[in-house]
């Protein structure tokens, strides 16, 4: 069978990509065993792929409207698209057409005058998302019932599986992207409080997929600078420096102000053995496992409380580490996702 995995037009299918863009490739990885596996990516601003020996083969587009020549070009069996479910209408006729969601329906980025169409050709399609909670809400979007939405566990980096033992030092790791949704100020706030004045609140300069940092981007930067226990540490290099990160950190936070359709960091995280503190919004309570906390969103005071409470404690992780590799560790995941991909062509 062929299968044509097809990217967003965000960021280019390769090891430089973003989660979305490397939960892709480890399934890709998966298929490639058992199925011939067809990359189709956006490369924005035509820079090189960075790629590896025994790679699938990549087909590049340069624009949306290229998209539909190129899979004919590659003639799939079952075409894979992830978070545009409009882009259907773009797959060969004969194609099965499978689609999973990684974020919330702003992120799908469907046209206002989309939506009718998207929604009468979502019966047709094979839908799966990386959680129960995300599921639902993409099945209510599109107006199918919810048994029609598989859950299908993305996995995390082979790092993350073997980290390094944990340090804890005091500090409060915010790796994620630096945008306000991803409750930046949230934690300033928190590390202006006296009772954290000994904490180094660390924040990843992490602006991708944008090439240049936008208002909001230098607005944050600034913020950061501007609180004296407070830093900015450049994008991790590799997965396994990421790890590392993890495993010297007090606890990690995901404070995030919107729906996050999972939540790798958390994930990450935990399997890293670190403490982990997350706000209750769409997948991460499903991301969250005991003794880690998911709190309420947009309580400063909760806040507060699970970060010091996680600072303070000693409690094994390793009941928390043992979840995430149930679920996500990437032969795990890989075989759930194969099984999905397979289930299109019955």
């Amino acid at each position: 069978m062929r299968v044509a995995i097809v990217g967003t037009d965000l960021c280019a299918l390769d090891r430089r990509g973003g989660g979305l863009e490397r939960v892709v490739l480890r399934w890709a990885d998966a298929l490639a065993p058992h199925h011939e596996v067809v990359l189709v990516s956006h490369v924005p601003g035509g820079r090189p792929l960075d790629r590896s020996a025994g790679d699938p083969d990549v087909v590049v587009v340069e624009r949306t409207a290229d998209l539909g020549g190129a899979l004919r070009r590659v003639a799939p069996d079952v075409v894979s698209l992830h978070n545009r479910p409009q882009w259907a209408t773009r797959c060969p006729a004969g194609a099965a057409v499978a689609v999973t969601f990684h974020n919330y329906p702003p992120a799908w980025k469907v046209a206002q005058r989309s939506w009718p169409a998207t929604r009468a050709a979502a019966s047709r399609l094979h839908l799966s998302a990386v959680s129960g909670a995300l599921a639902a809400a993409a099945a209510e979007a599109l107006g199918v019932g919810p048994d029609r939405v598989a859950a299908t566990p993305p996995s995390i980096d082979p790092a993350f599986v073997d980290p390094p033992s944990p340090s804890p030092g005091r500090v409060v790791l915010s790796p994620n992207r630096l945008l306000r949704k991803k409750g930046v100020l949230d934690l300033l706030a928190v590390a202006e409080r006296r009772e954290f004045a000994d904490v180094e609140f660390a924040f990843a300069d992490l602006i991708s997929p944008w090439l240049a940092p936008s208002a909001e981007h230098r607005a944050l930067r600034a913020a950061v600078t501007a609180v004296p226990n407070a830093s900015l540490f450049a994008p991790v290099g590799s997965p396994a420096e990421l790890a590392a990160r993890y495993a010297s950190s007090g606890v990690v936070a995901c404070a995030v102000r919107e729906l996050e359709g999972l939540g790798l960091v958390a994930l990450e995280a935990q399997a890293c053995r670190a403490p982990l503190v997350t706000t209750d919004l769409g997948g991460l309570r499903e991301a969250t496992f005991s003794p880690n906390r998911c709190i309420p969103p947009f309580d400063p005071d909760a806040l507060a409380d699970a970060l010091a409470a996680a600072l303070a404690s000693t409690p094994d992780r390793e009941g928390a580490r043992r979840a995430v590799l149930a679920r996500h560790a990437p032969e795990t995941a890989g075989r759930q996702f194969l099984r999905w991909v397979a289930e299109t062509v019955r």
